[in-house]
C-alpha cells in the first residue's frame, strides 16, 4: 500500500528495502512535473528518461508484475506522448489508468486523432481526458479482446466516429462501460450496441452533457446482454423560486454543463436495473427490458443552466410529469415480480419541483 514515489524514497535508506519499488503492484508516473491537477508545468526529459529506465529495469530484470499502471502526460507534448506509448507496452499492466490534458483553449478546438494499443493483459482501461480538445483515442492491439472494464472520464468531446474506437472495433468480452462528464456533439450523439459490446452488462451514464442548450444530441442503448442501466447527473435546474433572475449564469468558456438530451433510446431485454436521475430528455423511449428488481426515476422542475446572453428557459412540473409517465410506461412489462412480498421499497413522491418513483425488490428470481 506503499505510494510508488516513497517506495523510492525508502530504497535509499536501507539495502533490505533497495528494490522495494520493483515489487510494488500499483506504478504511478505524472510526466509534468506540477501533476495533472495543477498548470502544465515545463518540459522535463531528463525525468521521463528516468521514470522509462526505471521500468525497463523491472520489466526486464525479473520484477514482479505490474497490476495498475497510472501515467499522466501531455497529449501536446510529442516526447511524452512517446514514452507513454512505451511505457504501456512495456509494463503489460491488467488496469491501466491514462490522464491525458493539452493547452486550454477554446471548447470548440479539436487537438486531432489519435490512437492507444493495448498491451494482451490489459483488462480494465480507465481514461481520464481533462479538455474539450482531446479526443477519445481509437483503440487496438491484443487487449482490446480482453478488456472487461472500460471508463471514459473528462471534458472530451465523444464524437460519433470515435466514441468507441470507429472502425467498427468490437469488444468481445466488455462487461462494464462508464461514461462521465463528457461532452455530445451538436447534431450527434451516442449508440451503445451489441454489436460493438455483445457481453456488455453494465452501462453507468453519469454528468454527460451537451455543449449548448440547444444542442439537439441523443442515447442509444441496444444492448441484448445489459442488466444495469443507470443515467444521473448533478446539475439539477435552479428552483423556480429563486428572486435573483440572473442567479445560474455559465461562464462562456464552460458550456458544457447542459444534460438535456433530445432522444434517450433503450432496448435491452435482460435488464434488471433502471436508474434515472436528474436528467431530462425531450423523449425517453423504452422499447423492451427484463423482468426488473430495481428501477429509480428522479425529476426536477426548475430554471435550466443558461449563459449570460441566453434567455431563460424552464422545465415546468407538467413537463416533468408527462416524462415520467413516458419512462413508466416504457418500463411496465418489466415490472412484475412473482410476489409483491418480495417488495422491499416503494415510494413515489411529488412536490412542488420533485417527482420521484422508486421500487426495489429482494434478488429472488431469474433475469
Amino acid at each position: 500500500m506503499c505510494p510508488y514515489a516513497d517506495a523510492e524514497r525508502a530504497a535509499a535508506v536501507s539495502r533490505r528495502w533497495q528494490h522495494l519499488h520493483t515489487r510494488l503492484p500499483n506504478v504511478r508516473f505524472s510526466m509534468s512535473v506540477q501533476g495533472l491537477l495543477a498548470p502544465l508545468g515545463e518540459s522535463s526529459k531528463p525525468r521521463v528518461q528516468s521514470m522509462a529506465r526505471t521500468l525497463q529495469r523491472r520489466c526486464c530484470g525479473g520484477g514482479d508484475t505490474v497490476k495498475t499502471l497510472h501515467i499522466g502526460y501531455r497529449k501536446d507534448v510529442p516526447f511524452e506522448c512517446r514514452y507513454a506509448e512505451e511505457f504501456v507496452a512495456l509494463a503489460n499492466a491488467t488496469r491501466l489508468e491514462l490522464g491525458v490534458q493539452c493547452a486550454r483553449g477554446l471548447p470548440d478546438e479539436d487537438d486531432g486523432e489519435w490512437s492507444l494499443e493495448l498491451p494482451p493483459a490489459t483488462a480494465e482501461l480507465q481514461l481520464r481526458l481533462y479538455w474539450y480538445a482531446v479526443r477519445p483515442p481509437g483503440l487496438h492491439g491484443p487487449g482490446v479482446a480482453s478488456l472487461l472494464w472500460l471508463a471514459r472520464n473528462g471534458l472530451a468531446v465523444l464524437r460519433p466516429e470515435s466514441f468507441l474506437s470507429g472502425g467498427g472495433v468490437v469488444f468481445p468480452a466488455l462487461e462494464e462501460l462508464h461514461i462521465v462528464k463528457c461532452t455530445l456533439p451538436a447534431g450527434g450523439g451516442i449508440d451503445i450496441t451489441s454489436a460493438a459490446m455483445p457481453r456488455l452488462r453494465r452501462l453507468i451514464v453519469t454528468d454527460v452533457a451537451v455543449m449548448s442548450a440547444a444542442t439537439k444530441a441523443g442515447i442509444a442503448v441496444l444492448a441484448d446482454e445489459l442488466a444495469e442501466l443507470r443515467v444521473s447527473c448533478r446539475c439539477a435546474t435552479e428552483p423556480m423560486a429563486t428572486s435573483d433572475p440572473a442567479a445560474y449564469h455559465l461562464k462562456p468558456r464552460f458550456r458544457a454543463l447542459f444534460t438535456r438530451y433530445s432522444c434517450v433510446r433503450v432496448r435491452a431485454p435482460r435488464l434488471r436495473v433502471f436508474e434515472w436521475r436528474c436528467c431530462f430528455a425531450d423523449e425517453v423511449r423504452v422499447e423492451s427490458v427484463g423482468r426488473l428488481s430495481d428501477v429509480a426515476v428522479e425529476l426536477a422542475a426548475g430554471r435550466l443552466p443558461r449563459l449570460w446572453d441566453e434567455e431563460s428557459k424552464s422545465l415546468s412540473v407538467e413537463d416533468c410529469d408527462k416524462l415520467m409517465k413516458g419512462i413508466l410506461r416504457g418500463l411496465l412489462p418489466g415490472l412484475r415480480p412473482r410476489s409483491w412480498d418480495w417488495v422491499q421499497r416503494k415510494c413515489v413522491k411529488r412536490d412542488e419541483r420533485w417527482l420521484s418513483f422508486e421500487i426495489s425488490s429482494a434478488p429472488k428470481y431469474d433475469t
